[in-house]
């Protein structure tokens, strides 16, 4: 039974567009994304979201090549 749940877990493919969690309460794609690096040296995007325009940000996770 764990197994099947892992499974039910997808990553993104690698190039998929970053995503975010908007104050609207979806999860949606970063428009306009731009990497930036935050002042603690972690990688992030910055954009805003293609449904309401809000700005969004988000920290980018480390990927099996980093």
């Amino acid at each position: 039974m764990l197994a099947a749940m892992s499974d039910a877990r997808t990553e993104p493919p690698p190039n998929a567009a970053p995503q975010g969690w908007c104050v609207c309460g979806q999860k949606v794609p970063i428009a306009d994304a731009r990497e930036v690096t935050l002042p603690n040296g972690k990688p992030g995007w910055e954009g805003y979201c293609p449904e309401c325009g809000a700005p969004l940000f988000a920290i980018r996770r480390k990927t099996a090549s980093d």
